[in-house]
């Protein structure tokens, strides 16, 4: 299964296989840098981790089950149904990676401003 992006008259298409290995170590990444927020700071905010956690397991599950749902039809023979449910899937598709890169966007400013902050002394 792919993924079809159009950006400015250019279409990419892009295996959800590698868009999800390169998300699923994406996720290790972030797994370490809230280990370096919790050595920093001896805590980390839990509503701000639950509620990253769900929203990113939440969209990237619904970005991998589209992928399963009703494949392609068979020997390409579309027809006009069958070319509308694809491009709704995809675009479905599409913007649930676009709020799961928003996420990550919203992490990545949130762990910027937790390193700039003042860490805690390690003695208290």
């Amino acid at each position: 299964m792919t993924t079809d992006i159009d950006v400015s008259d250019t279409y990419f298409i892009i295996k959800n296989s590698q868009i999800a290995i390169t998300f699923v170590l994406w996720l290790l990444i972030v797994v370490f840098l809230f280990r370096m927020i919790r050595r920093r700071h001896q805590a980390v905010n839990k509503k701000f981790v639950v509620a990253y956690t769900v929203i990113t397991a939440l969209l990237l599950g619904l970005f991998l089950g589209l992928g399963l749902v009703k494949g392609d039809s068979a020997a390409g023979t579309y027809n006009t149904e069958d070319l509308d449910a694809l491009m709704f899937r995809n675009q479905l598709k599409v913007w649930c990676m676009e709020g799961c890169l928003l996420v990550q966007v919203i992490f990545l400013i949130y762990f910027f401003i937790q390193m700039v902050k003042k860490p805690v002394p390690s003695g208290v």
